[in-house]
């Protein structure tokens, strides 16, 4: 069962005000913060900005301090209208995880904002991020493979847009709560009925 989302209550934005990407979540390792780190330091005309708090807060300042890159910046925990003007002001939502994502909020959210997402994969990622659709993929942990699909899609602004739109059109058709309801009735119908 996939999560849902009310899209009346993200204003989507195709557009963006910033030359930069946007990572929220939490910060820890196997959410792949290091990959994304080191595939965004050789693009040095975009900004990474990570949004979020963790445990591996303090290890990736230390390796951006020790490998002196200067693009990514660290803007804490926000949440509400707080976090989605961050990210309708950004180019696009990466999510580098090398976990096994189910069905991840964050990649949901990102559309509903009309950001296209690139995204490891892995676990259900793809299931949402489709290539050349809503966004695209990478190999988990191969920060050259991220590097180049970043570059891939900032050298598209006119794609970006689409992918956007489509994205928010995909949340709004498949993960709305009238769908979400339909399919857990059908669920509890057959479990009823002793059809698992």
């Amino acid at each position: 069962m996939p999560n849902f989302i009310k899209t009346e209550k993200f204003t989507p934005e195709y557009a963006w005000k910033e030359k930069t990407i946007t990572y929220f979540g939490r910060l820890s390792k196997e959410k792949g913060l290091f990959t994304l780190i080191e595939a965004i330091r050789n693009i040095p005309d975009i900004t990474l900005k990570i949004i979020g708090q963790g445990f591996a807060k303090e290890k990736l300042q230390e390796k951006i301090k020790s490998d002196e890159i200067t693009n990514v910046k660290f803007l804490g925990y926000k949440t509400g209208e707080e976090l989605n003007n961050e990210i309708r002001n950004s180019i696009f939502v990466v999510l580098p995880s090398e976990c096994y994502e189910n069905n991840p909020r964050s990649v949901i959210e990102a559309f509903a904002l009309g950001k296209p997402v690139i995204g490891a994969r892995i676990g259900g990622i793809p299931e949402l991020v489709k290539d050349n659709e809503t966004g695209l993929t990478f190999n988990p942990g191969d920060s050259k493979d991220l590097s180049l699909k970043i570059k891939e899609l900032l050298d598209s602004p006119d794609e970006i847009r689409a992918m956007g739109k489509r994205a928010r059109g995909f949340v709004e058709t498949e993960l709305n709560a009238e769908k979400h309801y339909q399919k857990l009735m059908t669920i509890y119908e057959k479990a009823k009925h002793g059809l698992f």
